[in-house]
């Protein structure tokens, strides 16, 4: 998919943490997300689309959790949310396979749901602001010092952001859960920023 898109002027937005409560503006940004780019999601549209409120409200209430956190960057007087990414901690690396348990480890930091509004990308700055906050929750409330991702290996633009910010390639992939002859590249970022 190639996406044609002119430079951003910076927008003021503001950083938010969403909660039960706001399960509409959660449901509406991660619709528009799949939408936008397939590829960067586990889950399908239509999947995201059956969803009802209440797993709607599920999803926000994991904010309240303590391994678990999500961002999301807004226009002022909150007219709209343009831009998400949220993190998890898992016991060594994620199953991404709803039937399949993840093997044990080490705690890690597992960043997921990336998406910033097309016409906010480049130089508005808030795919930083939004990294920056997962990697400041990930380093003051779980001590980690790294964040792992995994990036469709054709979604050339995130893997130039990520490396920009400072991530690295670990040399490990994982299948698509959807479409197993794809993968995802897996990066690790210093939360230290």
């Amino acid at each position: 998919m190639v996406e044609i898109r002119t430079p951003a002027a910076p927008r003021a937005v503001e950083l938010y943490r969403p909660f039960a409560d706001d399960w509409a503006g959660l449901r509406d940004i991660r619709l528009r997300s799949i939408a936008n780019f397939p590829l960067g999601f586990f889950e399908s549209f239509a999947a995201a689309l059956a969803l009802t409120e209440t797993d709607w409200r599920l999803r926000g209430s994991r904010n309240t959790e303590p391994t678990s956190f999500q961002v999301v960057a807004r226009t002022p007087h909150e007219e709209q949310w343009v831009g998400t990414m949220a993190s998890f901690i898992s016991a060594g690396p994620p199953s991404y396979e709803p039937d399949q348990p993840a093997p044990a480890g080490p705690p890690r930091a597992n960043l997921v749901g990336v998406w910033v509004d097309p016409s906010f990308r480049g130089r508005t700055g808030v795919a930083a602001r939004l990294v920056d906050a997962v990697c400041a929750w990930a380093r003051s409330e779980h001590q980690l010092d790294a964040l792992y991702l995994h990036v469709h290996e054709s979604n050339h633009r995130a893997i130039r952001f990520y490396e920009k910010n400072g991530a690295v390639s670990t040399g490990e992939y994982i299948s698509d859960p959807r479409r197993p002859s794809e993968r995802h590249r897996e990066m690790a970022l210093a939360t230290a920023r």
